[in-house]
């Protein structure tokens, strides 16, 4: 008996070739949805990143700055000049250019008569006497006896340089114009000459930080701006709500808003830091609900009299098919009162400062659409025609933490940036709702701070 073999898989290889089969309809939103929460994510570290790469550089820039300081004009010291002109007023030297010098005086003298000679050794005698009484009269004036001393070889010399001639005048002045002397001044106290300079004046680096550290406890005022967004995560404990609460996520999508506020600061202490004020934080979502297959009634409602009683006639007069496409931007606006407490370092104009704390909730509106349960987008804005209430009035408390980065101007005026992160600890939905939603919130504060005593 022969079998026949069986070629079922053959079939059923040929019949599914190149077959697609379609996903469920809330597939594709939500990869998409995912796609551009990624790249959010991604572009806001980034822009992160390259502020924290700017307020380092300014930083180092800014300390490079403050650290260079302009070194005074070069001065020539007393002590110099008199080191440099003392050895000629010493006659007990026998330096080489000394003995040159000497040799050449003598061969100018004894080409001269011997009554310029007698002159001028009489005039070198007598500037050695008043000189040798001068330095036992004030021996404790070393310092000062030098540059005397220089200043009576000076004359000394001028007086040979007349008798024996020019050439030995100009061999002097030369050497003496290479210290660049400055101008001698007499004292009423003394009579003694004294080297008159100029006292420099060191620059004075200005003052752009407040002074802590005479007034340790300050008030300051803070108002600022900035970009904030808002992440949501619904959930459910229903597990016949799953699809439900799919769909619905799938038909929302967060995007940015702002946050603002104004807050005041008591700094105790230098470092610790007590905060507390008035911040509003509007969070935004995009909904966008697709439905394909789309029928809208046309019903016409008319009131006739039977009987002498009013009756109502509804009458389906026209049945419309085809696709539906809603898209509206849901807006949520929160107006809290922050209670923090934290530090703050400071190091020149620069500074950081770190506070945590809760957020009581005051104020709370909503204006938007949402999915319903029977799969139509529906209102949930309060008093709107058909809408559907179904967040709380309220939303309670919430906990965060931020952290200051903050740059002086003006010893009482700075400005910074304070990236935050908020958490709101309860549910924004009412309970009887089957999709509870809870939200998280993140962004950066930029303002100015004024400082008060």
């Amino acid at each position: 008996m022969k079998i026949e073999p069986n070629h079922t898989d053959e079939i059923f290889r040929q019949r599914l070739h190149d077959v697609e089969v379609a996903p469920p309809p809330f597939v594709w939103p939500n990869v998409e949805r995912e796609l551009k929460r990624q790249k959010r994510k991604r572009f806001f570290m980034w822009l992160f990143a390259l502020m924290l790469l700017g307020i380092g550089a300014w930083n180092i820039l800014s300390r490079r700055n403050a650290a260079h300081i302009a070194s005074p004009p070069e001065q020539v010291l007393l002590e110099e000049k008199v080191e440099a002109v003392a050895p000629l007023s010493r006659p007990g030297d026998s330096k080489p250019d000394d003995q040159e010098a000497a040799r050449e005086k003598s061969v100018l003298l004894e080409s001269k008569t011997s009554q310029q000679i007698e002159s001028a050794t009489h005039a070198k005698r007598a500037t050695s006497e008043t000189r040798n009484a001068r330095a036992q009269a004030v021996p404790e004036k070393q310092d000062i006896i030098a540059p005397l001393a220089t200043f009576e070889v000076t004359e000394a010399l001028s007086a040979i340089a007349s008798t024996v001639g020019a050439a030995r005048d100009v061999a002097t002045l030369s050497l003496l114009g290479e210290h660049r002397l400055e101008p001698l001044v007499f004292t009423r106290k003394n009579d003694f000459p004294y080297i008159k300079t100029r006292p420099v004046r060191k620059k004075q680096t200005p003052k752009h930080c407040y002074d802590f550290a005479k007034n340790p406890n300050v008030w300051m005022l803070d108002a600022y701006m900035g970009p904030s967004f808002s992440s949501f995560k619904s959930e459910t404990n229903d597990p016949s709500s799953e699809p439900y609460r799919q769909r619905r996520e799938a038909t929302e999508q967060s995007d940015w808003a702002f946050n603002a506020g104004l807050r005041g600061s008591l700094l105790l202490g230098r470092h610790f830091l007590l905060r507390s004020g008035v911040h509003y934080e509007q969070m935004t979502d995009v909904f966008e609900h697709f439905d394909p297959n789309y029928v809208k009634y046309i019903v016409e409602i008319t009131q006739v009299i039977v009987d002498n009683k009013p009756v109502i006639i509804a009458d389906t007069i026209d049945i419309q098919y085809g696709e539906s496409y809603v898209k509206t931007y849901n807006r949520y606006g929160l107006l809290d009162i922050p209670f923090e407490i934290g530090g703050e370092i400071r190091s020149g104009r620069f500074g950081l400062s770190l506070q945590a704390g809760a957020s009581l909730n005051v104020f709370f509106w909503k204006r938007g659409t949402f999915l319903s349960d029977n799969e139509q987008p529906t209102p949930f804005t309060p008093g709107a025609k058909g809408g559907q209430e179904i967040y709380r009035p309220r939303v309670g408390l919430s906990a965060g933490a931020s952290a200051q980065t903050f740059f002086h101007l003006r010893p009482r005026l700075r400005v910074f940036a304070e990236p935050y992160f908020r958490q709101i600890l309860h549910p924004l939905t009412l309970e009887n709702q089957s999709v509870q939603q809870r939200r998280s919130n993140w962004g950066v504060k930029i303002g100015v701070t004024k400082i008060f005593d």
